[in-house]
């Protein structure tokens, strides 16, 4: 069993790096896009909040293309059935995955992320603070894009278009991304990090569950 796993592990990792390339295109277009954004606001004082608000907003699509175009791909008919018929439940299959899309997308906004802030004209003292702010809170995102996406590729179309009840899901998100911002200015030691861990266990609570009930419906 334990060697079955390593083998899932491993090919889980190889999907990963086989995704790369749309990772890096997702994010050469988030640099586009800031500088788009911040060329037609160059001459307004922006503060700290809005540019933060677009970077999170431009995340939240790319997580959500991400999760989709994987889920496309590896959870084709065919694909589903034999990970259906593996020894490990999908629920397991599922959170692996998704552990992998997140390490993945992490990866490039790390490497990435210096020039965003350059660009967007936010201080790089703020660098590390905003890397582990979107570190927490991006676990929770790519869990209720799974979901999304796992309800989107469902054969089903009434019950594809129930994905847009996940949309408000993200809300509590930004909501508190901005609170930070502004109410104590990436002060680490403020409870309010709490949140995301205690948001992200919720969503791991039921989220690979949703996820593998959805992608059974395929299946059927």
């Amino acid at each position: 069993m334990i060697i079955n796993f390593f083998k899932l592990l491993i090919n889980e990792f190889y999907l990963m790096l086989k995704g790369s390339v749309l990772s890096l295109t997702l994010f050469s277009l988030l640099l586009i896009a800031s500088t788009i954004f911040a060329l037609a606001l160059r001459h307004t004082s922006l503060g700290l909040e809005i540019p933060l608000a677009f970077l999170w907003i431009i995340i939240f699509f790319i997580t959500i293309i991400k999760v989709e175009k994987v889920y496309q791909s590896d959870f084709s008919e065919a694909k589903l059935q034999q990970y259906i018929l593996s020894p490990f439940a999908l629920e397991i299959i599922i959170f692996l995955k998704n552990v992998m899309i997140y390490f993945n997308l992490m990866f490039f906004f790390i490497i990435f992320s210096p020039i965003i802030l350059i660009i967007l004209n936010i201080e790089l003292s703020y660098l590390l603070q905003i890397n582990a702010l979107l570190s927490l809170s991006l676990l929770s995102i790519v869990f209720i894009s799974s979901m999304t996406a796992s309800l989107t590729i469902s054969k089903n179309n009434k019950f594809s278009i129930t994905s847009v009840l996940t949309l408000p899901l993200f809300i509590p998100l930004l909501i508190f991304s901005m609170a930070i911002t502004e109410i104590i200015d990436f002060n680490g030691s403020n409870k309010i990090y709490l949140f995301f861990v205690a948001y992200f266990l919720l969503n791991l609570a039921f989220s690979p569950l949703l996820t593998s009930f959805a992608l059974r419906k395929l299946s059927v």
